[in-house]
């Protein structure tokens, strides 16, 4: 009897519960499995790409070489105006300025210009992701806590408090008002 529980615990108990874990996480040898299958397609789409064909002329070549332009254009289009910028300050900011009287349209359309070539990297890398792990939330709240503590203000001594506002000839320390600020609870913030 121990045996056919230990079994059934083991073999069908654990299949069962695979089964309703499944459609909530994904069964993952079968999300490798179409990673492999399309990384595959495209190995096989570039390496037609880069094929020789048969009958191919001057104008194919032309325009198969057009096409892988954009991509690096744009990227080293980015990397020329940051160099600009740094070489003639006083042009680039009047191209700036040229570039603010752009409609706003305009930019919408080059953004989907651009979100079209560089998009679907995106998408995939987006879809790969599964959100940050425990550890990185974990290590980001520990930093927001730091922060938070050095953004509090320490209280002030009470001594030098009772001095500060005895004393009616000097304004008050940045902390001292701060301190005042706390007692009577105004909530300032600092």
């Amino acid at each position: 009897m121990l045996s056919k529980l230990l079994q059934a615990l083991v073999g069908g108990g654990a299949q069962a519960l695979a089964g309703a874990i499944t459609p909530f996480t994904g069964d993952r040898t079968q999300d490798e499995t179409s990673r492999h299958g399309e990384m595959l397609a495209r190995f096989q789409q570039f390496g037609a790409e880069f094929a020789d064909r048969q009958g191919r002329t001057w104008w194919d070549s032309f325009i198969d070489g057009l096409n892988r332009l954009p991509r690096p254009a744009m990227a080293l289009g980015v990397i020329g105006i940051f160099v600009w910028a740094s070489a003639d300050p006083v042009g680039f900011a009047a191209a700036a300025q040229a570039w603010a009287l752009i409609p706003e349209e305009m930019w919408v359309v080059l953004g989907a210009i651009i979100a079209f070539f560089f998009g679907d990297r995106t998408l995939l890398s987006a879809r790969r992701t599964r959100g940050p792990s425990l550890e990185q939330v974990q290590a980001v709240l520990a930093t927001q806590r730091q922060i938070e503590a050095t953004r509090a203000p320490a209280p002030m001594d009470p001594d030098q408090y009772k001095a500060e506002m005895a004393d009616r000839g000097t304004p008050l320390s940045e902390a001292a008002i701060r301190e005042w600020n706390r007692r009577n609870g105004a909530g300032a913030k600092g």
